[in-house]
């Protein structure tokens, strides 16, 4: 085991009086329309991280047939899942990229150590 906490054990209950006692005031403050909004609901949940450049790895495995990587993206996923569902499909479809060139995010550059390391994870 590497040590880590075993995620299935991890409390994921949301405490709102931070953003009821801080956040939300701050913002009713500089925004008055905030005033008129209440918290609803909250949700907690895991964050997935690439351990090893915080980047996602994407595309075909080398070595395993029809097994694509859509992965491992540190919190960028939401911005990026456009992009990489229409290279992933664009794969699948003529079995190369013709939007975007995501090669450079492939599997392969873990094998090689060829790491492109993500400074702007939180």
């Amino acid at each position: 085991r590497s040590g880590e906490a075993d995620p299935d054990t991890l409390d994921l209950k949301t405490d709102r009086a931070p953003f009821e006692s801080f956040v939300w005031p701050t913002l009713a403050h500089r925004v008055p329309a905030f005033d008129r909004l209440r918290l609803l609901d909250t949700w907690a949940g895991h964050y997935e991280v690439n351990t090893l450049d915080a980047n996602a790895i994407i595309g075909p495995h080398p070595e395993i047939p029809n097994f694509l990587f859509a992965n491992g993206f540190s919190g960028h996923g939401l911005q990026q899942a456009p992009a990489v569902g229409r290279g992933l499909a664009e794969w699948i479809v003529t079995g190369s990229y013709e939007t975007i060139d995501l090669r450079p995010l492939g599997y392969d550059r873990i094998a090689r150590g060829s790491l492109i390391r993500e400074l702007n994870v939180v």
